[in-house]
């Protein structure tokens, strides 16, 4: 399941399912982001993950769950720079997203390539709805949310994060706030 993308800049990146061998290149990736991109991925001050939350990022149950990644070449090794994954959703049928493109990536349709290639697995493993969470202030991801197709809800008891759900399959409706 492994693909390349060449951006616009003419770098190829490689997008591939996360496996148990990359806990380093991993944790490595969150590690370099910067506080505003962690926050935005994890609505939170992470700084690192936890050794729980590294074996469940890289030990992923597919079809149930899913972890690509985008990596590079970085003086001969395997740098990653965006990960998008799924999990279980709020509901049956239902899976939840989540994504992040290190800094100096952004914004080069990385994202993107990422969630459209995770949005058809899941939808190919009969999921009929994709939802996430999104920081308000994110607003670069709203708007790739908007051009993407999703609806927005606003999330009761939390005004500053946004629910989005897109139906995956025909005759799907996105539904409100969880």
């Amino acid at each position: 399941m492994s693909d390349t993308l060449t951006l616009p800049d003419g770098a190829t990146v490689t997008i591939r399912p996360i496996r148990p061998t990359d806990a380093g290149i991993e944790q490595e990736f969150v590690a370099r982001l910067s506080d505003r991109a962690r926050r935005y991925r994890f609505l939170s001050g992470l700084k690192e993950l936890t050794p729980a939350m590294l074996r469940r990022f890289i030990d992923v149950d597919f079809p149930q769950e899913l972890a690509l990644i985008a990596t590079v070449p970085v003086e001969g090794r395997e740098c990653e720079v965006a990960v998008a994954r799924y999990a279980g959703g709020s509901a049956p049928g239902r899976v939840e997203f989540a994504v992040v493109v290190a800094d100096d990536w952004q914004r080069k349709g990385i994202g993107r390539a990422l969630l459209e290639r995770l949005f058809a697995v899941a939808r190919e493993q009969g999921f009929a709805m994709i939802e996430g969470l999104v920081l308000r202030e994110n607003l670069g991801m709203l708007k790739l949310m908007d051009r993407m197709g999703f609806q927005r809800a606003a999330r009761s008891g939390d005004p500053g994060v946004v629910y989005v759900s897109k139906a995956l399959s025909p005759g799907e409706t996105p539904t409100g706030a969880r």
